[in-house]
């Protein structure tokens, strides 16, 4: 590598000495390859079978619903970014306390999983602390700053 950098460019996490990132697990090699793609097809293409049998969407009627406002956010998509920029799936503005870019809820295998992108403040799954993707299921509460987001599937 000519450019030597210490952040991921497809998350933003901390990039260890041999070019992995800690949070999302890309080496910064792919990451040139990944340049040219979305955000969701190259985390798809992560967490994909070779024969891609699993569907390539959720299925309708999966939501994070904010606490306090009951204000609803569909998970429409594989990959559902949550933070205080309105480019995010789920702009959360605001909270003061959340990162730009602060964690994002995947869909991957039929099944919905969460992870923090490196945030400030830290993201917490049921009071815990994530430390690494966790899957979530219905009724578990995520802690962004001082927003609690509880997941629904109807």
């Amino acid at each position: 590598m000519s450019d030597v950098t210490t952040q991921c460019e497809r998350c933003g996490g901390s990039l260890t000495d041999a070019g992995r990132c800690s949070v999302c697990g890309a080496e910064q090699r792919q990451l040139e390859d990944d340049n040219a793609r979305t955000l969701s097809e190259r985390v798809e293409d992560l967490f994909s079978t070779p024969d891609r049998v699993q569907p390539k969407t959720p299925p309708r009627g999966a939501h994070l619903v904010n606490k306090m406002s009951n204000e609803r956010y569909p998970l429409t998509a594989s990959v559902s970014k949550i933070g205080r920029d309105s480019t995010n799936s789920i702009p959360l503005p605001k909270d003061s306390y959340i990162s730009r870019h602060h964690a994002w809820v995947l869909f991957i295998k039929g099944s919905y999983w969460v992870e923090d992108l490196g945030s400030t403040n830290g993201t917490l799954l049921n009071g815990e602390i994530l430390t690494e993707r966790r899957q979530i299921f219905p009724g578990d509460c995520l802690k962004l700053g001082r927003t609690e987001l509880i997941f629904e599937l109807s």
